[in-house]
């Protein structure tokens, strides 16, 4: 079973009223289910009829049969990462389970802390998606980096030193994160640094300078070079998980923010301007190649009609109905986005673009939208410009004014221009 397919999160906790509040607070904020087990016999039972659906384990140390914590044993054995929920914790008792590699630890009765533990356990679920570069020329120090990165479920790559870190990155632009030491030979930390950010920018990776020298001379001219942050060895386990979970975070926090640029909020498709800033290049190579693009536009009918008898929110639901249907046929299809003027499509091919939205047409046709107490069946239109358009733009402009036209004459329609 592939790791984005293991979505249960199994929580191990012996009083039923802390379990279902548990529960909850993961339930209401994440897509994963809950298996819930309070005895160590439950534990092991659960393991081998369902292991293979659960990705983590939230665990009680004190349970029926597992008195003293076993229960984590038992869990990590199975390799399986764990988080420790407890109403009491000492330090001798955090360091034992930092030594078992144990996630974090978190305080049950905390409000504070179940929404930390719900992040973190968001978290680990996505990172199998994530690269994360480490670059050590102390072997040691490398896989110590590379064991706790990979017991946060990133996709780890080491490298020896700076130039083979390097040459990681290129083989892998898609990296995420790169921790690097000051001291290497062939390519130092800084250089390293300087030469990953003429290739990607702060919001496109983080990069985390790590020394064992006590200066803070290499802490600023690591990130004077470009790092986000810095972590002096020896480090703690968990300032690193940490201060690498931070740095992750903060990425998304940015993407995040530009996505709200360039999104349309009711859809999630890209809006008019991204779509003719992304569009205008696949568009201008696309017929250096030879190829003939076809653009769409495609809109719900009589939308003021719709908002007139049933509410604005009824054709936001009419919309949001209409885009679900486009994503689920949308392969093979170049770009998507929306606007007030409609639906926008970028394809290779117009014939087949006509099959696949005439069938999204055909099933907004035939299924009800509900907005509060109204339930109402919504129809669409659609132009395709498949003429030897020399831009995008022009493109558009006669598919928008085919739509246009075709739509002032009837309803449930389609042509091409």
């Amino acid at each position: 079973m592939s790791e984005a397919s293991r979505n249960t999160v199994l929580v191990v906790e012996n009083s039923n009223t802390q379990a279902r509040i548990i529960t909850e607070h993961i339930e209401s904020i994440t897509p994963f289910d809950t298996m819930v087990v309070d005895t160590m016999d439950g534990v092991e039972a659960r393991l081998a009829d369902s292991g293979n659906d659960i990705f983590i384990a939230v665990l009680n140390l004190n349970i029926k049969g597992a008195p003293e914590g076993e229960a984590v044993d038992y869990v990590l054995s199975r390799r399986i990462p764990c988080i420790i929920l407890t109403s009491t914790f000492d330090e001798a008792i955090r360091n034992r389970f930092i030594e078992k590699n144990v996630l974090d630890y978190f305080n049950k009765s905390s409000r504070e802390d179940l929404e930390e533990m719900v992040d973190l356990i968001r978290r680990i679920h996505s990172n199998h998606r994530i690269k994360v570069v480490v670059a050590e020329d102390n072997s040691t120090a490398r896989k110590i980096m590379q064991s706790l990165l990979e017991r946060l479920n990133f996709t780890v790559l080491a490298g020896k030193d700076g130039a083979e870190a390097l040459e990681l990155i290129r083989a892998n632009p898609d990296v995420k994160l790169l921790l690097t030491d000051y001291e290497m030979p062939n390519l130092d930390g800084f250089e390293l640094v300087s030469e990953v950010r003429k290739t990607h920018s702060r919001d496109q990776m983080a990069i985390l300078g790590v020394s064992a020298h006590d200066s803070g001379a290499i802490t600023a001219k690591f990130l004077k070079r470009g790092a986000n942050d810095f972590l002096k060895k020896p480090f703690e386990v968990e300032e690193f998980s940490w201060r690498v979970t931070n740095n992750l975070n903060e990425l998304e926090r940015i993407r995040s923010i530009k996505d709200a640029y360039s999104r349309d909020p009711l859809t999630g498709f890209f809006n008019l301007s991204s779509f003719l800033d992304k569009g205008r290049d696949l568009f201008a190579t696309a017929k250096k190649r030879g190829q003939n693009p076809a653009i769409a536009v495609f809109n719900v009918d009589s939308l003021l009609e719709i908002n007139a008898a049933y509410g604005w929110d009824a054709g936001f639901a009419a919309l949001k109905k209409t885009a679900l249907l486009l994503d689920q046929n949308s392969l093979g299809w170049s770009l998507v986005a929306r606007s007030e003027y409609g639906f926008f499509i970028l394809a290779d091919d117009a014939d087949v673009l006509k099959l696949d939205l005439g069938a999204v047409k055909a099933a907004l046709a035939s299924s009800e939208i509900v907005s509060g107490s109204n339930r109402f069946i919504a129809s669409a239109s659609f132009t395709i410009c498949k003429d030897d358009a020399e831009t995008l733009d022009t493109a558009i402009s006669r598919a928008a004014r085919g739509l246009k036209e075709i739509q002032v004459n009837g309803v449930n329609s389609f042509s091409f221009v």
